[in-house]
């Protein structure tokens, strides 16, 4: 049970987070919401399609390092999965896809879904309750953290397409590299039993280099969503974040 209410409000918690970053031209509630309910579907059909795959990588008798096959299949799907959402929303409800910033939301929403399914999943199927309250807790919190990063990197260069600017590319080497993330932690943190002092390292590396990253691209995104919302408005990301920083105040 306190793993569930630890799901939920960190379910809220993340999304009020993202929603907040959406300053100028902000969707609807009810197309957040959807966003994340597809990314939880999105979740649960990579998860189906992992394992179909890896039957078939098994019976053709090139199923070779658990780890490894498992780290990719779920770097690529899931990010694929999650990616799938924002190119939904662009292709099929143009109308609320209309700001810069929308790419980075509806993806990382539906990054917040999927991370709520995996980690429903796991409270779900943990039958012999082998991982203690805490520390299941835990992992919830930064499931849920880095799908949503994931998400939002990973959409947020659909965004170039409101801006008129070249997207191909951009979209490309960013999937590219979030599904390297996604997969480098998988097979160096998340799968590994007995961690040593260096796998910490490297999922402290990867989390501040997508922590970074991320931030980078709501900078800019929310720079973007000013120019062409409203471009006199005297409220900046910037300073929300230094205001929060000093009074601890969100406003």
């Amino acid at each position: 049970m306190f793993g569930y209410l630890v799901l939920t409000l960190g379910g809220l918690l993340f999304g009020a987070m993202v929603y907040r970053y959406d300053m100028h031209e902000r969707e609807p509630w009810w197309m957040l919401v959807a966003a994340a309910c597809a990314g939880a579907l999105g979740m649960w059909g990579a998860f189906a399609l992992e394992d179909m795959i890896e039957i078939a990588l098994r019976d053709a008798g090139l199923y070779f390092d658990l780890a490894f096959n498992k780290a990719v299949l779920a770097g690529v799907l899931e990010e694929l999965a999650k990616l799938a959402v924002p190119v939904a929303v662009l292709l099929f409800v143009r109308r609320h896809f209309n700001d810069p910033m929308d790419g980075l939301i509806y993806g990382s929403l539906a990054g917040l879904g999927a991370g709520l399914f995996e980690s429903a999943w796991w409270q779900w199927f943990d039958i012999d309750q082998s991982h203690g309250a805490l520390q299941e807790s835990g992992a919830t919190v930064m499931r849920l953290f880095v799908h949503t990063i994931w998400g939002g990197i990973g959409g947020s260069a659909l965004g170039l397409i409101v801006m008129k600017k070249p997207w191909r590319a951009p979209l490309a080497r960013t999937v590219a590299l979030v599904v390297l993330i996604h997969f480098a932690w998988d097979y160096f943190v998340g799968l590994v039993i007995n961690q040593q002092f260096w796998h910490r390292l490297v999922a402290a590396g990867l989390l501040g280099t997508s922590i970074v990253w991320y931030g980078l691209l709501v900078v800019r995104a929310n720079k973007w969503s000013r120019s062409m919302h409203a471009p006199v408005s005297k409220h900046r990301l910037a300073g929300k974040i230094v205001r929060f920083l000093i009074t601890r105040r969100l406003k």
